[in-house]
């Protein structure tokens, strides 16, 4: 869905204790706080659960770009008293279109409620994901310096998918993905799981990245 498909879907009357906020209206909100770091939104993606309640998306960004990849943004957020939004801090990989995420996720400290000051948990959430995007980066230049042999992969994959972390479905897909990988590093077999999440509904995509992240040690 795009921002605008956002603004067509109805929030939920609101209470005493609780003031549900708008998809559309945060995510304007959220864009304000991340341009006035100077960090633009390139691409943004959306998803929606539950007959609109649960919003999933990712925001590709043009900042601490390389010509292999840019920070991005996965963002996962409810106005039916779920949970309170959510910040993934992400990676975008232009060779592959891949997206990687921190395991760690930083969260708002307060759902909607009547009281929320969005626009300060918004500046402190943001200003969490700018502190912390560089550890995301060493962690995947050392993934990348990291080699694996074959059999080594071999092990990963059986132990990620006895996890149930991914659907059987992609098991040989991602067997030949790696047999077929130019180089063996613990980077490239984490590329050959995420390759293969895009046809994934958004919240299954947004949750399996997240759990691969944690599994492989990406923080």
């Amino acid at each position: 869905m795009s921002r605008e498909d956002l603004k067509q879907i109805p929030t939920p009357p609101m209470t005493e204790t609780w003031t549900p906020i708008p998809h559309a209206q945060l995510l304007d909100q959220l864009q304000g706080q991340l341009e006035y770091r100077g960090m633009q939104i390139a691409k943004e993606e959306y998803g929606v659960m539950r007959g609109g309640h649960l919003l999933f998306g990712v925001l590709d960004l043009n900042w601490r770009k390389t010509n292999e990849y840019a920070a991005a943004m996965g963002i996962r957020t409810s106005n039916d008293k779920s949970f309170a939004l959510q910040i993934a801090i992400g990676m975008r990989v232009f060779i592959c279109d891949n997206l990687a995420f921190a395991g760690d996720l930083i969260a708002l400290k307060r759902k909607h409620t009547g009281n929320l000051d969005l626009e300060w948990e918004l500046y402190r959430a943001v200003s969490r994901y700018e502190q912390r995007y560089p550890r995301l980066v060493d962690t995947v230049h050392t993934m990348m310096s990291e080699t694996m042999s074959e059999g080594q992969g071999d092990v990963m994959m059986f132990k990620v998918f006895r996890a149930n972390l991914l659907p059987i479905r992609l098991f040989h897909p991602i067997v030949l993905a790696w047999e077929t990988a130019e180089e063996k590093t613990t980077w490239a077999l984490y590329n050959c799981f995420t390759s293969h999440l895009k046809g994934l509904p958004p919240a299954r995509q947004f949750q399996t990245t997240l759990k691969l992240s944690q599994f492989f040690g990406v923080n």
